[in-house]
C-alpha cells in the first residue's frame, strides 16, 4: 500500500492558499480522500468528508496537483485506517474556510490520528484549527 499527500492551489487566492487531500493506492485500486465544502457532493461521503468526488490526480481549479509526501508500510497502513474511520472526524458535518475547519483541518487531523509527523506547508490555512473544548 502507498499513501499519497497531495495538494493544489486554490483559484483566485492561491497565492494565500492551497487544498491538501490523500490518495491512497491499494493493490488495484485508488481512493482520494478529501473534506470539501459542500456537503454530500458525490462518491462516498460522510457530510464534508469525501472519497473519490475528484480523480486522485484532478487539481481544485487553481492548478494541478502536487505531491507533498508519501508513505509506504506500517505508516500507510495507519493513515489508511484513520481514514477508514473517517466518520470519527470531529468536524464532518461542519466547514468554515476560514479559520477552519477546512480540507486541511481535515488533513492534519488524519495525520495526527495516524501518528504520523509531517508539516504542511504556511498555505495550509485551517491546519490547526481545534474547537474550543466544550
Amino acid at each position: 500500500m502507498v499513501v499519497q499527500l497531495r495538494y493544489a492551489t486554490l483559484p483566485w487566492i492561491g497565492f494565500i492558499a492551497v487544498h491538501y487531500w490523500f490518495v491512497v493506492f491499494g493493490e488495484r485500486e485508488r481512493h482520494r480522500w478529501e473534506v470539501w465544502q459542500t456537503k454530500n457532493a458525490g462518491g462516498f461521503c460522510i457530510g464534508h468528508v469525501h472519497r473519490d468526488l475528484k480523480d486522485p490526480d484532478a487539481g481544485v481549479g487553481g492548478g494541478p496537483s502536487r505531491l507533498a509526501a508519501e508513505w509506504t508500510g506500517d505508516q500507510a497502513d495507519r493513515i489508511a485506517r484513520v481514514l477508514d474511520d473517517c466518520k470519527r472526524y470531529p468536524y464532518c458535518e461542519r466547514y468554515r474556510y476560514w479559520p477552519g475547519p477546512n480540507s486541511n483541518t481535515f488533513v492534519a487531523w488524519v495525520l495526527r490520528e495516524a501518528g504520523i509527523a509531517q508539516r504542511l506547508g504556511r498555505r495550509a490555512i485551517g491546519q490547526s484549527y481545534q474547537a474550543a473544548k466544550q
